[in-house]
């Protein structure tokens, strides 16, 4: 059986060891996520909420989406209407120390923005 796993070296100006950047990414790499966690740093908002702002994501992509940040406790999912289950999405304290990273995303999105693409 071959072994797929591959050592990583650590990015040493950025990560403090190896797989910290890698580990990052598992979070914000998918499409969508960077925005819907914007759109949660603020306020908490419904999956309804969410489809609104996120003009454009699938139901099935924000159920996905929503579904992985609960699991990695990025994001908690409060009921809040029993019948039919309705449910609330804010951020965990893990999820809001996501801020400064999406805040210098959007830092650099604005200086190399070009708005004629």
């Amino acid at each position: 059986m071959q072994n797929n796993s591959v050592e990583q070296i650590p990015c040493s100006k950025v990560e403090k060891r190896a797989g910290c950047i890698s580990a990052a990414l598992n979070i914000l790499g998918d499409k969508w996520t960077p925005l819907l966690l914007g759109q949660l740093i603020e306020s908490a908002k419904t999956f309804g909420e969410l489809e609104v702002v996120l003009a454009g994501i699938s139901p099935r992509t924000l159920s996905a989406r929503l579904d992985k940040l609960v699991d990695n406790d990025i994001i908690l999912k409060n009921l809040y209407c029993k019948h039919p289950p309705r449910y609330r999405y804010e951020l965990t304290q893990k999820g809001k120390e996501l801020q400064n990273i999406l805040s210098a995303m959007g830092t650099w999105g604005d200086k190399y923005h070009d708005l004629a693409i």
